[in-house]
């Protein structure tokens, strides 16, 4: 699912709501109007553009008392969606969330492995690993952010030289190079959508404000 849709349907207050109820349990249809307190027929309209984008999913459940089948909907996609937005950088990246079994993460899978029978115990052992693993998270979104800080130094640095040495043009294809290091001239041209006779023409000009050997490095493209 493309970042702009999932930022769409995430737009509505009534739509959080609903993926935050799900995120807890399956639910049915009255369950999540009466939680919620939104009309049904309002309900029943962010359920279908929830299910048709494919954040969540339906399956029927027998009924014990002989009733019809219930219909539950319940989440149906984990990932992480990152906005990006500074002075100098503007981004949206989605990660899907997997079991990667890093060696780091193993004493976290164990305890899923070695779960107590009593449900108590159990539930104690789930708590400690959660704390454990939050504050693990914490630490690591830490250096995350102070490297994001980098960054950004980084992109302010690069569109100071941009806008001081180069023209406009010629800044795009540097700040596309720079940023996600294309391999060739068609690769460029895919990118930016533009003409490879033109991008060449373009790198020419730059050329001829770099020295020889920074110049081979950034912008000689097979």
């Amino acid at each position: 699912m493309e970042s702009d849709i999932i930022l769409d349907i995430l737009g509505n207050d009534t739509r959080r709501k609903i993926l935050a109820m799900l995120s807890q349990e399956p639910m049915y249809f009255n369950q999540l109007a009466r939680e919620i307190d939104v009309g049904q027929q309002a309900v029943l309209r962010h359920l279908q553009a929830l299910e048709e984008s494919g954040l969540i999913e339906t399956y029927a459940e027998k009924s014990s008392l002989g009733a019809p089948d219930r219909k539950y909907y319940r989440l149906n996609n984990s990932f992480i969606l990152t906005v990006s937005l500074s002075e100098d950088d503007f981004t949206v990246t989605k990660q899907e969330i997997v079991e990667s079994r890093h060696k780091e993460s193993k004493k976290y899978y164990k305890v899923l492995d070695l779960m107590p029978e009593d449900a108590g115990e159990a539930l104690a052992s789930l708590k400690a690993s959660l704390s454990n693993i939050e504050t693990e998270m914490s630490n690591l979104e830490s250096r995350l952010n102070d490297l994001r800080a980098l960054k950004q130094l980084i992109l302010n640095k690069l569109h100071k030289i941009g806008m001081e040495g180069f023209e406009e043009d010629e800044r795009k294809i540097l700040y596309m190079i720079v940023k996600e290091s294309p391999s060739s001239i068609a690769e460029l041209s895919d990118m930016m959508d533009e003409k490879e006779s033109d991008l060449k023409t373009i790198l020419s000009g730059m050329r001829k404000k770099m020295n020889n050997d920074s110049a081979k490095v950034l912008l000689d493209l097979q």
